[in-house]
């Protein structure tokens, strides 16, 4: 009889602790396709602004260069 109750109080545990894990399991599978995605997003966004931040150095050394020559030709 000992056996049968342990077999009982088994399957019992694992009813009710089976479902928490695979729901657990799934939610994390879920999250890490979404954390992937953001990393993505997010390299992508890093890599625009190092871009426009090479930009923008690039156009204030235009912008010097013809202030320059303006202040060249007035004098």
């Amino acid at each position: 009889m000992t056996q049968a109750n342990d077999w009982l109080n088994l399957v019992n545990l694992l009813g009710n602790v089976g479902f928490p894990i695979v729901i657990a399991g799934y939610l994390l599978f879920q999250f890490e396709k979404r954390i992937q995605s953001l990393e993505g997003i997010i390299k992508e966004l890093h890599s625009e602004l190092v871009e426009k931040e090479e930009l923008e150095r690039k156009i204030d050394q235009y912008v010097r260069m013809l202030d320059t020559e303006r202040q060249t030709k007035q004098r």
